[in-house]
């Protein structure tokens, strides 16, 4: 082939080769671009319909990542980076700010899968981990609490958290803990004021984290409803209100708070002790033992010594017995009063029925009778 022809034709071939390495680079460039907005497309919609993420600890070669609050992008790129998750560090943080994401990464413990895309990853960690949901109800102790949070996975320690609900000064930029009272024998000083609702933690939330979640629930529902102004109205501080709502939440059913807590009022106003199953029942709780309808001389002897056996020890107990709810702090707010209750300010005694409610007397005498009737059924 002459020379003059051949060079024509081989500059023709480069430049088809050329073209059509374009062509099938533009093509797998093109499919892989429309397969990643699919997968993303597939990953908002999941956020989306679930709220939070469609991986967790149970999917498949799910790699957890656990993001600490204010972390920088470069910390998260280069702990991604030394679990085997992306490549380079520069890229991550160079796409970061390309796509908008820096400052947009959520706290918390995030689950991967390996082979993931840059942008797959930073549209999971720029989402709402999967939380754990905890339900607190009214009426539960510290411990109790605390239990429920190990057995549904949480991977605080308890002798931390044990030692920071000791100390309600690490907490002191809430309202209430200066009202908080160090009285003798109060191991759980900050018991009472974690309020029963229902929270979402993250698995691996720090004890300090933990509890500000649930001190910041407190100190909503007690800035509103004027709780405040009526507790020194009624010439009482927050921490003996929250004392005696706590023993008013474990005495009766809802529609009974009232009338409950001013019979112990009553008492107080008269000196007499409170006599509360619900503080010895207490005491028994933390020794681990069961709750009992009614109490019996040998609990009363047992717990002689102790402030919160009311049946010894006159006043209140050293503090909250438990986390009250709205309706036990609100009874003790504003108790029943004789237009709600004919003779409210006469009532000194209930006692159990058996069936969840209570019986109510004036007298001694009339109390005592009716312990006997219920207690023979």
């Amino acid at each position: 082939m002459p020379r003059r022809i051949a060079k024509p034709l081989i500059i023709l071939i480069v430049i088809v080769l050329l073209v059509g390495t374009v062509l099938v680079g533009f093509g797998l460039g093109y499919r892989y671009v429309r397969d990643q907005d699919k997968r993303i497309a597939y990953l908002k919609d999941q956020f989306d319909a679930r709220g939070f993420s469609p991986f967790d600890e149970n999917t498949p070669g799910a790699v957890e990542i656990y993001i600490k609050q204010q972390s920088k992008t470069k910390d998260i790129a280069t702990m991604l980076k030394d679990r085997g998750l992306i490549g380079s560090v520069f890229a991550f943080e160079l796409l970061s700010k390309f796509n908008g994401f820096d400052g947009q990464y959520q706290y918390g413990t995030h689950y991967l899968l390996e082979g993931m895309s840059y942008d797959e990853i930073m549209v999971i960690l720029t989402n709402q981990p999967q939380p754990v949901s905890i339900v607190f109800i009214e009426g539960m102790t510290y411990q109790q609490m605390k239990q429920k949070m190990l057995d549904a996975g949480m991977r605080f320690n308890p002798d931390l958290l044990d030692a920071m609900v000791r100390q309600p000064g690490l907490f002191a930029d809430y309202s209430f803990v200066p009202q908080i009272e160090s009285n003798p024998g109060r191991e759980w000083m900050l018991q009472g004021y974690l309020f029963p609702d229902t929270y979402l933690f993250d698995v691996n939330a720090t004890e300090q984290e933990i509890l500000r979640i649930i001190l910041n629930n407190t100190e909503r529902h007690l800035s509103v409803g004027g709780y405040y102004e009526r507790a020194e109205k009624l010439g009482m501080t927050m921490d003996q209100v929250l004392t005696l709502a706590s023993i008013v939440q474990q005495e009766g059913p809802i529609i009974e708070m009232p009338m409950i807590a001013k019979v112990f009022m009553n008492r107080i106003e008269r000196e007499m002790p409170l006599q509360s199953c619900a503080t010895v029942n207490y005491l028994r709780s933390e020794e681990g033992r069961e709750p009992q309808l009614w109490i019996l001389n040998s609990d009363i002897e047992r717990y002689k010594d102790s402030g919160y056996n009311t049946y010894r020890h006159g006043g209140l107990p050293p503090g909250p017995i438990n986390s009250p709810g709205t309706v036990a702090i609100e009874g003790v707010l504003w108790p029943a009063t004789e237009r709600t209750w004919s003779g409210a300010n006469a009532f000194l005694y209930f006692c159990a029925k058996g069936d969840g409610t209570n019986d109510f007397s004036k007298t001694l005498e009339e109390h005592d009778a009716k312990v006997a009737r219920y207690s023979s059924r």
